[in-house]
């Protein structure tokens, strides 16, 4: 008996060690199912955020072909300011030479009506002289006119002398 009493012994020696073992393991499979429970949520967060991350992705993708558009439109916009800048230059350029034009027109204009005016002061004097001699002239035909009739006395008087 006493060796049925070592074999219950030794069997409930091992099934206090079997159940050690398997309070062990139970315990080890608790553990681990709360570590696959963690990494289950740290995968599902980690999906969540690689999802977010291909939206961001994709929103940065959208804005820099937006920006690339605006980058495009920009250069557009510069070179027609350029352009722009270049005609407002020119334009520039020919309105200083027509105000040199209309400068230097309206200086001969002043020039040609300060002479206009000396010329018609000239005319006015030659016309006032030139009455003045034909006066003259009329006078001197006058007196010339009695100097002929004087003449032909003179020369009647001789004659009949």
């Amino acid at each position: 008996m006493d060796k049925i009493r070592e074999k219950i012994q030794h069997i409930r020696a091992e099934a206090d060690a079997a159940n050690e073992k398997a309070d062990e393991c139970e315990r080890k499979y608790k553990e681990l199912e709360q570590i696959q429970t963690s990494q289950e949520h740290k995968i599902i967060s980690l999906s969540n955020q690689v999802t977010q991350l291909e939206q961001d992705l994709e929103t940065a993708q959208e804005k820099i072909e937006q920006l690339k558009v605006l980058e495009e439109s920009e250069e557009e916009r510069k070179k027609e300011n350029e352009s722009s800048q270049r005609k407002i230059s020119l334009l520039e350029q020919e309105l200083e030479a027509s105000e040199k034009t209309v400068r230097e027109t309206t200086k001969n204009f002043r020039e040609a009506d300060v002479k206009a005016e000396y010329f018609e002061r000239k005319v006015q004097q030659l016309e006032t002289t030139s009455d003045d001699q034909e006066k003259k002239n009329e006078e001197l035909k006058a007196k010339i006119i009695e100097l002929q009739s004087q003449l032909d006395e003179f020369n009647d008087q001789l004659n009949d002398i």
